[in-house]
């Protein structure tokens, strides 16, 4: 009985529920009002379905502006899996399949598992067509190997660990993103949802103490120099948020709110960077605390500059992270910029590869902020605690 009502558990518990009213309420605030989660937008709706018949492909002959491309098409038969159209055949006539492109395009067979939708020709008669394969089964069995490896070498820890990440993903997917949609203040937004993954992270997985405090304080530190930094950078780069094609689409997504492209630059940057920033204040804190477990005299001096020992060996994988992490993420329109334009500085000048430095340069000096601010933290409460334990004096 004592064990269950402990100060961890009841922690737990807490931040739990919070966890799960915070959810609850994020999504009920930032879906009220709002078109595109009332059914009041044009948006396609896709079907699971499996094939059940294909035909032999058709070659046909492409002209495009004087290029000649050679394409398949096949017709096939689907049994629908869901929708309200549940159970019923649909007929697939004339589905693309590029013949000659290197990249490579798995073929239907009979059995297959795919995502169909449908539209409306020039006579309102309805026509199915297959989006893409499904892929669902194959990311759940990643997603649960993950979860087990994360409970099987965690064990207590790797429990709380999944939790964690449930209500984080949760966060982001439905308070965040709904509330973006609907045109709420992506900086004020973002703070919100960035202050409750620190807490909940670091209080569900380490509890209320020392240790967890000087990450939480590290993470303000860190994200909070990077994202000051994005917003002073954003003016002084003349930065749009005009990066793609896909950057003019979100403008159109709520006319009456229109979404800020440069608030979603800061979003993302701070989003990104609280990941490796929650790391390291967590991975110095968690040192200092093990000096201070086996050498509880250690002055507080001491500690703060065995943190930034300690940090400055963490400083360089963990920014070499982050860059490869944003290069990784871009490579294809890397390599297109260079095919076009072999001029380094050209493109380095070019808006979208501008914030993808803006975005690496950010993270890592959130990083460089983290070590300090925790590992100062963890001293001053170290301090307080000798204070508190010292006898008094006479």
């Amino acid at each position: 009985m004592h064990r269950f009502f402990s100060k961890k558990t009841l922690t737990f518990l807490g931040l739990t529920a919070f966890s799960i009213l915070f959810l609850f309420l994020g999504n009920r605030i930032a879906t009220r009002g709002n078109a595109y989660f009332a059914g009041e937008t044009m948006s396609e709706d896709y079907y699971l379905a499996e094939v059940i018949e294909v035909s032999e492909p058709r070659t046909i002959e492409e002209s495009f502006g004087g290029y000649q491309n050679t394409v398949q098409t096949l017709d096939l038969k689907i049994r629908l899996l869901d929708g309200f159209l549940k159970g019923e055949i649909q007929p697939v006539n004339g589905q693309r399949i590029e013949a000659n492109s290197p990249a490579r395009f798995y073929p239907y067979k009979v059995g297959d598992k795919v995502y169909a939708t449908f539209n409306f020709d020039q006579n309102d008669q309805p026509f199915w067509y297959i989006s893409d394969h499904a892929r669902g089964g194959a990311l759940l069995f990643l997603a649960l190997s993950f979860f087990l490896l994360l409970i099987l070498f965690g064990r207590r820890q790797g429990v709380n660990t999944v939790i964690t990440l449930v209500f984080t993903i949760a966060a982001v997917f439905f308070v965040m993103i709904p509330a973006i949609l609907g045109g709420a203040n992506i900086y004020l937004l973002t703070f919100i949802v960035s202050s409750f993954i620190v807490v909940m992270t670091l209080g569900i997985v380490i509890g209320i103490n020392s240790k967890s405090l000087a990450a939480a304080a590290g993470c303000a530190g860190g994200v909070g120099a990077a994202g000051l930094l994005t917003v002073v950078m954003q003016q002084v780069m003349k930065i749009s948020g005009l990066l793609n094609e896909e950057s003019s689409f979100v403008m159109l997504i709520n006319p009456e709110r229109p979404i800020s492209l440069r608030g979603l630059i800061f979003a993302a940057i701070a989003i990104g960077a609280l990941g490796a920033v929650m790391d390291v204040a967590m991975s110095i804190s968690s040192s200092l605390d093990e000096l201070v477990r086996y050498t509880p005299s250690l002055a507080p001096g001491e500690l703060v500059r065995s943190g930034m020992r300690i940090g400055r060996d963490i400083m360089g994988t963990m920014a070499n992270t982050l860059v490869l992490a944003y290069v990784g993420s871009s490579l294809n329109v890397i390599l297109l910029l260079f095919s076009y334009n072999r001029s380094l500085s050209a493109i380095l000048n070019r808006e979208m590869v501008a914030v993808e430095v803006l975005q690496s340069v950010a993270g890592s000096i959130g990083i460089l902020c983290a070590v300090p601010a925790s590992a100062v933290c963890y001293a001053l409460l170290h301090a307080l605690r000798l204070k508190k334990e010292a006898p008094p004096a006479g």
